[in-house]
């Protein structure tokens, strides 16, 4: 014999499923949902007649005959050019063979830096470093060109400071800072 409670758990079930299925149906019937269409599917009115229309197109009607052409941008050039406000002496080149300990140059954006040379003089290790076409002989601590200063000489290698960036150069090597 079953449970009296099984029983009542069942029917309860079932009728909350009824109760469901009855609102289902209700809300399909009164609002129209499931039915089939009483729109007839489309036709073709013209039948199997077919036409072929060509038409041409002009051309495009361009002011002066061709089209405006702007200035580019090479987008690799700077937008202004910095200008020193040195006047530049005629027939001087640049000095070479200067010593270290300062210079009054001041190098200008994208100076080409190049270590020409690390060697001994007097038992003190010494680099021949070029700023753009100026050529410094410089040691350990000097400062040349305004924003550079060599921290230290090792080998044919120079660790060198431009402002506060750190940066190597290696005998035959040149940047551009």
């Amino acid at each position: 014999m079953a449970n009296p409670i099984d029983n009542k758990r069942a029917k309860v079930i079932g009728g909350i499923g009824a109760g469901f299925i009855a609102v289902f149906l209700l809300l399909k019937v009164f609002t129209g949902g499931g039915g089939g269409s009483d729109v007839p599917a489309p036709t073709n009115d013209f039948g199997s007649i077919q036409s072929t229309t060509t038409t041409t197109v002009p051309a495009p009607d361009i002011p002066g005959g061709s089209f405006d052409v702007f200035a580019t941008k090479d987008p690799f050039a700077p937008v202004i050019s910095i200008d020193n406000g040195t006047p530049s002496t005629p027939g001087v080149t640049g000095v070479t063979g200067s010593t270290g300990g300062g210079g009054s140059t001041t190098p200008t954006v994208g100076t080409a830096v190049a270590v020409v040379d690390v060697y001994d003089q007097a038992g003190t290790l010494v680099a021949a470093i070029r700023v753009g076409s100026t050529v410094y002989t410089v040691s350990a601590g000097d400062t040349f060109a305004t924003s550079y200063m060599v921290v230290s000489l090792e080998g044919a290698c120079a660790q060198l400071l431009y402002g506060d960036a750190p940066f190597q150069l290696c005998k035959g090597e040149e940047v551009i800072k």
